[in-house]
């Protein structure tokens, strides 16, 4: 009888427990980052030389910055806050959805040619971010190199409004 007893308690013990509502992940992380101007700040973590010669990059070791960026309504997030600074990027292949943030970046600098192709990954709240960006260099002459930054950007107000010079460009 005690056997039945102790069977009956611990049955009813794992039933209780898979009455519990599961905690959705919705309710733990936003759907998209809210819209308007985060303020980014950026450390590099590691650069080193891919070809050998002097990275063409004006970034060292330890050195840390900011930068701004919008994020529009729809979640979709101005490159300007992942890029060096002065390279113009397109995005390939961006997933920000629920918690997580993930783009393909290739980038143009107007004193090299050749591609600057940055990764972004890493995860974000309702108004904040915390990404690391892994950035890879194609150049037509010397100075490839590899770097990583880390990135924490926060909301800080609105997007300022579009100018007529941005306008016509979209």
């Amino acid at each position: 009888m005690r056997k039945l007893i102790v069977a009956a308690a611990a049955a009813a013990l794992v039933s209780a427990c898979s009455e519990d509502a599961p905690v959705k992940q919705e309710e733990t992380a936003a759907a998209v980052p809210s819209a308007g101007q985060y303020q980014a700040s950026w450390k590099v973590t590691s650069v080193r030389s891919v070809d050998k010669s002097t990275p063409a990059t004006k970034l060292k070791q330890d050195a840390a910055g900011t930068t701004s960026g919008c994020v529009a309504a729809d979640g979709t997030i101005d490159p300007a806050l992942f890029a060096e600074d002065g390279d113009t990027c397109t995005v390939a292949n961006p997933y920000v959805r629920n918690g997580r943030l993930s783009m393909d970046l290739t980038c143009k600098r107007k004193s090299q040619t050749g591609e600057v192709r940055q990764s972004v990954s890493g995860t974000f709240k309702a108004d904040s971010m915390d990404v690391e960006v892994s950035t890879t260099t194609y150049l037509s002459g010397f100075g490839d190199y590899a770097m990583t930054r880390t990135i924490t950007a926060k909301r800080v107000g609105e997007c300022p409004p579009a100018t007529e010079k941005s306008a016509k460009t979209s």
